[in-house]
C-alpha cells in the first residue's frame, strides 16, 4: 500500500506526537515491504533526515520509509502555511503513485483532507489523539475551531484510529456510523537486564509540566527509605528542571534526585537500564481520563520495569494488574505505599516484571504497523 501520514509538527521534537507517529509510519513499513510510507512534518533541523532517524530515533533507515520536511518559516501563520504546503506535497505524490489512504492526527488539517477526498477520492483515516466533539467540553477547551472541524469532516472519512478504548468510546457517542480501530502504542526493543532486581532508581519519563503529576512522585519519594535508592526524572526543560531541583532542596532529597533533561530516545533506553521501578503520575483530568495513552508506559515496557501507576482507565487498560500497582491521583501515602510494596516483594516484582515482558511481545511497531494495514485494507473501498 502507498500510505501518506501527515503531522502538523516540527520534526524532530519534544511533542510525544512527534515519536509516536514516527514509529507508527516506521511499523507501518517495517510489516511489509510492500508498504510505502511518505511521512509529512514541518521542518526543525538542517540535517538529512536519515542522520535524524539515526541519532535522535534509534532507527536504522529502510527504503520505502520516507520523510518529507516542509519549511515552515514565515511572516504570517506557519500551521496554514503547513497545510498548504502539504496539500501540495500529497497531490504531488499522488500523481507520481495513487495514494492508497492518508492518515493524520493534525484536526486543523481535515479541511484539505476534505477536499482531497472529494477531489481525488482518497481514502482519509484520522488516529485520535484528542477530543473536540462536545459542545460543551468546547468551552472548557476554547477550541471552537476544531469543534467544527470535527463535526463538519470526520463523519465523512473512512475510519478513526484510537490509541485505548476510552478514547474510541467517546467517538463513537457522536459519530456511531464511522469505522473504527483501537490500535495502542508500541515498542521499538525489548530488553531487560539480568540483574533488573538491583536496579537502585525509581524513574519517571516524560515532561515536567505541572499537571503531569510529578510533584506526587517527589513527595511520595522523600516517604521512601531503602539505602541507595534514587530518584531518576528522565526529561525536562529549563525552568521546570529548575522548578523541580528547588522542589527537591525543599524536601531535603536533592542528593537523591537525579534529572537528565530532555534526551535523544536512543538515550532514554540507556537511563531506562538502570531503572527498577517506572512511575505513570497521570492526573485525573478529561485528558488524563478520556484520552492519553501514556508513552512512559511503552518505555517501561520496552525493559520489563514493573509499573506503578495512577489508578484510571487509560493507564490502567496497558498496564493491567498483571503488570503493575495502582494508587489513587494526588494521594501521596497510597503512592508510596505502591511504591513500596513493589519494593518489598521480589516475588510479586518479577511476577509484574516477568508478564510484562510476555505482553511486550505482541507490542512491536511492526505488529502495531500491521494492524493499521488490516484496518486500513478492510474499509477501504
Amino acid at each position: 500500500m502507498n500510505i501518506v501520514y501527515v503531522y502538523g509538527r516540527d520534526w524532530p521534537g519534544e511533542k510525544a506526537g512527534i515519536s509516536f507517529s514516527t514509529y507508527t509510519g516506521y511499523g507501518i513499513a517495517e510489516s511489509d515491504k510492500k508498504n510505502n510510507i511518505e511521512m509529512i512534518f514541518a521542518k526543525n533541523t538542517k540535517k538529512d533526515p536519515e542522520e535524524v532517524l539515526s541519532d535522535y530515533f534509534s532507527l536504522d533507515p529502510i527504503s520505502n520509509f520516507n520523510i518529507n520536511l516542509l519549511d515552515n518559516s514565515t511572516f504570517f501563520s506557519e500551521t496554514t502555511k503547513f497545510y498548504f504546503q502539504a496539500l501540495k506535497k500529497i497531490i504531488e505524490l499522488n500523481k507520481n503513485k495513487k495514494i492508497d489512504a492518508i492518515i493524520t492526527r493534525t484536526v486543523k488539517f481535515l479541511p484539505f483532507l476534505f477536499l482531497l477526498k472529494k477531489l481525488y477520492g482518497l481514502n482519509i483515516f484520522f488516529e485520535a489523539h484528542s477530543f473536540y466533539l462536545d459542545p460543551d467540553l468546547k468551552q472548557e477547551y476554547d477550541r471552537k475551531k476544531e469543534y467544527i472541524y470535527q463535526k463538519l469532516f470526520l463523519p465523512s472519512f473512512d475510519g478513526i484510529i484510537c490509541h485505548q478504548s476510552q478514547i474510541k468510546n467517546l467517538y463513537q457517542k457522536y459519530i456511531p456510523e464511522s469505522n473504527y480501530a483501537t490500535i495502542t502504542y508500541g515498542i521499538r526493543t525489548l530488553e531487560r537486564v539480568n540483574d533488573i532486581w538491583e536496579n537502585q532508581y525509581i524513574g519517571y519519563v516524560g515532561s515536567l509540566y505541572e499537571n503531569k503529576g510529578v510533584e506526587d512522585l517527589f513527595k511520595a519519594f522523600k516517604k521512601i527509605e531503602y539505602p541507595g535508592l534514587k530518584l531518576l526524572i528522565i526529561g525536562g526543560r529549563d525552568k521546570r528542571i529548575a522548578r523541580f531541583e528547588n522542589l527537591a532542596r525543599n524536601l531535603n532529597i536533592e542528593d537523591r534526585v537525579e534529572i537528565t533533561g530532555w534526551v535523544d530516545r536512543g538515550k532514554v533506553d540507556d537511563y531506562l537500564k538502570k531503572v527498577k521501578i517506572g512511575v505513570v503520575p497521570v492526573r485525573d483530568t478529561f485528558h488524563g481520563r478520556y484520552l492519553t495513552c501514556p508513552t512512559k508506559i511503552f518505555n517501561y515496557f520496552s525493559h520489563g520495569i514493573p509499573v506503578v501507576g495512577s489508578d484510571l482507565p487509560t493507564v490502567k487498560e496497558v498496564v493491567t494488574d498483571k503488570c503493575g500497582l495502582f494508587y489513587k491521583d494526588g494521594n501521596i501515602d497510597d503512592l508510596t505505599k505502591k511504591i513500596n510494596k513493589l519494593l518489598d516483594s521480589k516475588e510479586l516484582f518479577y511476577n509484574c516484571s516477568d508478564n510484562i515482558m510476555e505482553i511486550a511481545k505482541n507490542l512491536y511497531f511492526k505488529n502495531r504497523g500491521k494492524k493499521f494495514i488490516d484496518f486500513i485494507e478492510s474499509v477501504s473501498n
